[in-house]
């Protein structure tokens, strides 16, 4: 059953070194933050940030193994089973009689297990460091610090029952000592009983195997009771792969109680040996229902010299006693638990060596294979929650926030495009627009002055009436106003632009409703959350939460805003939110835009645009062909200042032409592709920047790499912003990445095996 064999040299892991690394926020960290700010977190700084419980099993799992050596002739073996399979039976086997009278047992809920009870020799107790480091791993297990079990019986029954009902005492082991397991040198650990009413309020079934599965950690062995109709019960499959899952490589034993007569030894064999094959259990013991007669032949009779004053009583005893129905006070016969055997030959009746006997186990179990099993296991644990718990729960994290970054961006970018693009029938961006700043105007100005041939200057002259009324709006304002025979048409083209009949006005109103509308309030969450936490008011010691308070003028209930409310309330909310950083977005970028246009490319443009113009076209509407573009100019400029300063007007060259009714020059400009290209590449910059300026504000990391931009047809790349990087006042979504430098470390302190892996 066990090996006589040592298996290869485990790898040795120091955990003093490995804790040293996971701690490591500097040059060996785990997670790099590349956005708001960049910097460094350590393994376990990063799982506390998420939240996540893996933190402190990772310590807990890493002292586990460091303290094991300490505790290498100091095995323990778990009992684990389900309601009423005999498990305190069984353990009360290994007992002194007194120790026997502390435990619970019977068939009814009130006297089934509903604590961990942990049973120790009391020689144990006189190491005074061993016995302090041996609570203090039980504690660390489950989670709380044990509670002795009181040594009046009717008292230690109702620790046993967790008759307090509260569900919280199932972390809370009973730590008892008893003078019957000196002699076989193991503590047994009786786990409670895994099929429960939750209703009872004593812990659902997964909580139970959830606390049994850190429980499992502690043990040498694994011992699972059933009865003998369990054979295709998934709580006992379950209870298997629990200790298979986390402790690989410890002993698991199979024992099944309550077998009746119909049964016979090697049956019992072949029903469960599949399970147990398949779950790695090594040995299957039986033990047959004292309580029917028929069962005689096959409880084999102990040597009473072996009882080791613990008062089991043989096998005749048993069954007399059975049928007299004693209680316990009168001497409860034991279940006789012996090992099957797939021959009926070597079972009872025949006899059987004192050997097989399961309470012989204890000295037949090797300290030296028991603590290298147990030391492979708590590796292989350490491991699994190392690599496949933490750091694939870091990796996930990080994913996350490189995905919800981009979906940020996304959102603002579509939402830019909707003003810096120019969409046809279809929805898709047929050109993308130029922020209208006093440089692009000035550039284009200049040009098409100094490009224009003599005719096309006639009739340009200021208006002083005009150039009073824009007053401090600059001279070049000043100098673009048209005559006022030009007038009428200028404040044409402001009103083309204010209706969004040509060009986009982004308005900070505008915009957040465009955000929306690209789902932004949903995936800026990060707003919304630290807008949550702020306005969550911290619970006093005090105070009481009911669900029946009356609703009157005075209570909470009678102001509370209805369901249908809500959802408007918290959709004001976000805009709420969102629009001061959209205000300080669109303000930056009016003032922080210093792109220009080529200056030899738009020239050679605009000359080649004069030299096509045809003669009857000189003259429009009364006015000369520069005046009407130079109004256009001043009018793009004015339609922000009309509005105020958080306005930016974005328009390409040719709906500028097209505001100002000059319908044959915005045609020729869009069909020059030299032309075109001068402005697209000017607003792919500003797009860039615009999109940037914008991430900043939010919080959200700008793109790297660049953007791309479907763009007539084609898949256009945006530039790196020029705009000089600016942290949010603001709430920030960061963005991390797990370092491989990280990575290469913790494979030579904790190599992945392959046990881990499976």
């Amino acid at each position: 059953m066990f090996p006589l064999r040592r298996t290869p040299k485990e790898p040795e892991i120091d955990w003093p070194a490995l804790l040293g690394l996971l701690e490591d926020d500097d040059r060996r960290a785990a997670v790099a933050r590349l956005a708001p700010v960049p910097g460094r977190e350590s393994y376990l700084m990063a799982l506390r940030r998420m939240q996540s419980p893996v933190a402190t099993e990772t310590l807990t799992a890493g002292r586990r193994l460091d303290t094991a050596a300490r505790l290498v002739d100091r095995p323990t073996l778990a009992v684990a089973g389900m309601l009423n399979s005999g498990k305190t039976s069984l353990v009360s086997s290994f007992l002194s009689p007194a120790g026997q009278q502390r435990t619970l047992r019977g068939t009814s809920n009130r006297e089934g297990t509903h604590r961990f009870v942990l049973w120790l020799p009391e020689s144990w107790r006189s190491d005074v460091e061993l016995w302090s480091l041996l609570v203090s791993r039980i504690g660390d297990s489950l989670g709380q610090p044990p509670e002795n079990l009181a040594e009046d019986p009717v008292e230690a029954a109702a620790q046993y029952n967790n008759r307090s009902g509260e569900e919280s005492q199932l972390a809370v082991a009973l730590l008892a000592t008893d003078p019957g397991l000196d002699e076989v040198g193991v503590g047994l650990l009786d786990c409670p009983d895994i099929v429960s009413d939750e209703e009872l309020g004593l812990g659902s079934p997964q909580r139970r195997k959830e606390l049994l599965g850190r429980a499992a950690t502690l043990c040498s062995a694994f011992l699972i009771v059933s009865d003998a109709a369990s054979s295709r019960d998934t709580t006992l499959a379950d209870l298997m792969r629990i200790a298979a899952d986390l402790m690989p490589g410890v002993p698991r034993m199979l024992a099944v109680n309550k077998v009746r007569p119909r049964q016979t030894p090697d049956q019992i064999f072949e029903t469960f040996s599949p399970l147990c094959k398949k779950n790695g259990v090594s040995s299957i013991y039986a033990a047959y229902d004292y309580d029917v007669p028929a069962s005689r032949p096959f409880i084999p009779q102990q040597n009473d010299d072996d009882d080791g004053g613990r008062g089991s009583p043989s096998r005749d005893n048993a069954v007399a006693v059975g049928l007299a129905g004693s209680s316990l006070d009168d001497n409860e016969p034991l279940p006789v638990f012996f090992e099957v055997a797939s021959n009926p030959d070597e079972n009872p009746p025949a006899s059987i060596d004192d050997e097989r006997f399961l309470k012989s186990l204890p000295q037949r179990l090797d300290r030296g294979v028991l603590f290298s099993q147990l030391h492979r296991a708590l590796r292989i644990n350490l491991e699994k929650i190392v690599w496949d718990q933490g750091l694939e729960s870091i990796r996930e994290n990080a994913e996350a926030s490189f995905v919800k970054t981009q979906q940020c961006q996304r959102v603002l970018l579509d939402a830019s495009l909707e003003f810096f693009a120019n969409h046809n029938m279809s929805g898709e961006v047929s050109e993308l627009r130029l922020h209208q700043s006093e440089r692009i105007v000035r550039q284009l100005s200049e040009s098409f002055a100094a490009t224009a041939p003599w005719y096309a200057r006639w009739g340009v002259r200021l208006n002083a009436t005009i150039r009073n009324f824009v007053g401090g709006a600059g001279d070049l304002i000043r100098s673009l106003t048209p005559s006022a025979l030009s007038q009428r048409a200028a404040d044409d083209i402001k009103g083309r632009f204010r209706s969004g009949e040509y060009g986009g006005l982004i308005a900070p109103e505008r915009l957040l409703a465009e955000i929306g509308r690209q789902g932004g309030t949903v995936v800026l969450s990060h707003y919304r959350d630290q807008h949550a936490d702020s306005e969550t008011p911290p619970r006093q010691a005090g105070d009481v939460v009911t669900g029946a308070e009356p609703a009157d003028d005075r209570s909470p209930a009678a102001v509370r805003p209805r369901a249908t409310d809500r959802g408007k309330e918290d959709s004001r909310g976000d805009d709420e939110l969102l629009l001061a950083p959209i205000e300080r977005a669109v303000t930056r970028f009016e003032q922080d835009d210093f792109t220009t246009l080529d200056p030899r490319r738009l020239d050679d443009a605009i000359r080649q645009m004069w030299s096509e113009i045809p003669m009857h076209k000189k003259l429009a509407h009364g006015l000369t062909p520069l005046a009407t573009i130079l109004a256009a100019f001043g009018a793009a400029l004015m339609v922000p200042i009309d509005f105020g300063h958080s306005f930016v007007l974005a328009a390409s060259i040719p709906e500028l032409f097209a505001a100002a009714g000059l319908g044959a020059l915005a045609a020729m400009w869009a069909g020059n592709q030299g032309a075109r290209e001068v402005g697209q590449q000017a607003a792919r910059q500003q797009l860039a920047d615009f999109l940037a300026v914008l991430c900043d504000e939010l919080g959200i990391a700008r793109p790297d790499p660049p953007m791309k931009v479907r763009v007539a047809g084609n898949d256009v790349t945006l530039p790196p912003s020029r705009i000089t990087r600016s942290e949010t006042s603001g709430p920030s979504m960061p963005v991390y990445r797990v370092r491989d430098e990280f990575v290469g470390e913790l494979q030579k302190l904790i190599p992945r095996s392959a046990e881990s892996t499976k």
